[in-house]
């Protein structure tokens, strides 16, 4: 019986220490807000690190755009890189809450990678190949290139910002162009069959 009761109490004090029930002289020290609230900024750029990468090998194999827009989007995809790099470093120095949650602030506002960059690289391939399909199926086509034409300039010219739904409905209605042509294209497709 003696044996069991030990076993017990040595369970019961093992089970406290892991769930932090333990006296102040074997308790982990606390994390502190600011470490906190850093890391997670520092996790959210870095997914957004990790999304440009993706964009970057995307764009290189849309075979179909335009050297022109390639060059916008390949600037913009490295500029935002290391820009975001920076703000990473500087995440890491912050002494305050504050500090750490304007740069938060300026992770989104300043950069916009996934509601707009993304967009960007995608909608650029979609629209630039759509062209060239366009360009091939002749002049039963030339009304769908037309409604193309400036539509990838449209988009990457749109600018990051703290109104993330005015940025939205910019790209949507670039998208919506996007979507009209391939449907477009495919009827076409069909009738010269």
């Amino acid at each position: 019986m003696n044996r069991i009761v030990h076993t017990s109490v040595v369970a019961t004090a093992v089970l406290g220490a892991a769930l932090g029930l333990a006296g102040p002289a074997s308790a982990a020290p606390a994390t502190k807000p600011l470490d906190v609230a850093k890391k997670a900024v520092t996790t959210r750029i870095d997914l957004r690190l990790a999304a440009l990468k993706k964009f970057s090998v995307a764009l290189s194999d849309a075979k179909q755009v335009q050297s022109g827009h390639r060059a916008t989007l390949t600037s913009l995809i490295n500029e935002q890189t290391t820009d975001l790099t920076t703000l990473k470093g500087k995440v890491g120095t912050e002494t305050t809450s504050a500090a750490v949650k304007t740069d938060a602030k300026a992770m989104i506002d300043d950069f916009r990678v996934f509601i707009l960059t993304g967009p960007k690289v995608r909608l650029t391939a979609a629209i630039d190949t759509e062209q060239v399909i366009a360009g091939k199926l002749g002049t039963k086509a030339t009304p769908i290139k037309s409604g193309l034409d400036g539509k990838v300039d449209t988009l990457l010219a749109i600018k990051p910002g703290p109104d993330g739904d005015a940025i939205r409905a910019q790209v949507k209605s670039v998208r919506d162009a996007a979507k009209t042509a391939r449907t477009s294209l495919k009827a076409v497709r069909k009738q010269s069959k």
